[in-house]
């Protein structure tokens, strides 16, 4: 079975961080052989001490490839995390995935969005070009800090964000403090549910259901 990547997107501060190191306690994770390649330095650090996470920072995103192909030469990770640089492009990703090598030991399992709920609105309305690519890409999207806005402030995203990707499911997070929680209390997080959810997902889009890629 090849080794699965996952992109975490999202502006500078928007909680990629604190998102999977919440993602790492959860089921989905458990007992696994993980790779983590940060593209981004922000102030949170990666908490988990567990020996089979192994996390590796780069400088520049073009370095990836280079580390996808050396890495899985060496040892079989059960998925490679890649918190991505919230300025760069997505094509990025998908020129990396054209190069056979990299094709034939990874599946690209999709992308995360990570949102803060606080400034989203103001990033999408001046910088959509290169953020609406990343949540119309995304596989579940979730929403930093929700309670900052009032009521209708709430609605007025979450409306915005359907817009864009009317399929991803969105997680609403109070604050990034509590995102541990939100994500251990989501069916999407628990092993099965998980699977189940995103096979829906990628039946409405028409594509190939994970499990035969899974073999």
């Amino acid at each position: 079975m090849k080794t699965r990547v996952e992109i975490v997107s999202g502006f500078l501060g928007s909680g990629k961080t604190s998102f999977i190191n919440s993602y790492l306690d959860t089921e989905v994770c458990a007992n696994r052989d993980i790779l983590i390649v940060l593209l981004e330095k922000g102030i949170t650090e990666i908490q988990s001490k567990r020996k089979n996470i192994e996390v590796i920072w780069l400088e520049k995103t073009e370095g990836l490839k280079e580390i996808l192909i050396n890495k899985i030469s060496k040892k079989k990770y059960y998925k490679v995390i890649v918190e991505y640089n919230g300025t760069e492009k997505l094509s990025l990703i998908g020129e990396i995935f054209k190069d056979k090598h990299v094709k034939n030991k990874y599946n690209f399992y999709g992308n995360y969005y990570i949102g803060n709920s606080n400034s989203l609105m103001i990033y999408l309305r001046n910088m959509g070009e290169i953020i609406v690519p990343f949540i119309q890409s995304s596989k579940l999207i979730v929403l930093n800090n929700i309670d900052l806005l009032d009521k209708k402030k709430q609605i007025e995203l979450i409306k915005e964000v359907e817009e864009i990707n009317n399929t991803a499911p969105i997680i609403l997070s109070s604050s990034i403090n509590k995102l541990s929680f939100d994500l251990k209390s989501s069916k999407y997080f628990k092993e099965w549910e998980f699977l189940k959810g995103i096979n829906a997902l990628f039946n409405r889009r028409g594509e190939k259901r994970l499990y035969d890629k899974m073999g």
